[in-house]
């Protein structure tokens, strides 16, 4: 399927979807060119990286990766002890800069971060943070990978890093399935790839503790 199409679809689908679940009104095209999708991922193969891409394929938009200026270790448990104080405090690790993105290209942007210890990626906050002037105006949605613990606070922190922005509805995929969910990866695109008229209304998930 082509972009076009795919796009005409997402619309047709969208239109169905209950005002109650969106919070806003009718849908406009999205221009072709004008998605993106942002992610950062632990390792080259990582959960988040294969949701990004799978996004990316079929909404027919821009991938780019968040990359931090000093990698994580590539053992796990070492990364793990790295982040969790970052994690834990709201630290932004600085990142690098993200070669060919102009966020003014774009209408709508997709960010993908993996779960950890129940919030953002401290890249992903990072990036958030440094280009909240630059992603105003645009339709803006959060997805999150995680190991069974669901969104917990990366929704909620997602939206207080961002006031006053569109903001759609965050989706959250467990990482151990992430593979075999792939229709599921392409209807959240389908219906998330629709701009609307009037300021949105984001669902804010209950608060949940983070899992230690």
């Amino acid at each position: 399927m082509n972009g076009h199409n795919f796009l005409k679809g997402a619309l047709m689908f969208a239109a169905l979807l209950p005002l109650a679940e969106t919070g806003v009104a009718a849908p406009h095209t999205v221009a072709e060119g004008k998605v993106a999708v942002i992610y950062f991922s632990w390792s080259k193969d990582g959960n988040t990286r294969f949701a990004a891409e799978t996004i990316a394929h079929k909404a027919d938009a821009k991938l780019f990766e968040i990359k931090p200026k000093k990698p994580y270790s590539s053992d796990f448990h070492a990364c793990c002890e790295e982040a969790k104080p970052e994690c834990y405090g709201k630290e932004l690790r600085p990142i690098e800069q993200i070669e060919g993105l102009d966020l003014s290209q774009f209408e709508v942007v997709f960010i993908g971060t993996p779960n950890w210890f129940g919030t953002m990626a401290p890249p992903v906050r990072t990036f958030l943070t440094e280009n909240a002037s630059a992603l105003q105006g645009k339709a803006l949605c959060l997805f999150q990978t995680n190991g069974g613990g669901g969104m917990q606070r990366c929704a909620q922190e997602f939206i207080e890093l961002l006031p006053g922005h569109k903001i759609l509805p965050a989706k959250d995929f467990t990482g151990s399935l992430i593979r075999n969910s792939v229709s599921d990866l392409e209807q959240f695109a389908a219906d998330r790839v629709t701009i609307r008229a009037v300021a949105y209304a984001p669902v804010v998930p209950p608060h949940a503790p983070a899992q230690r």
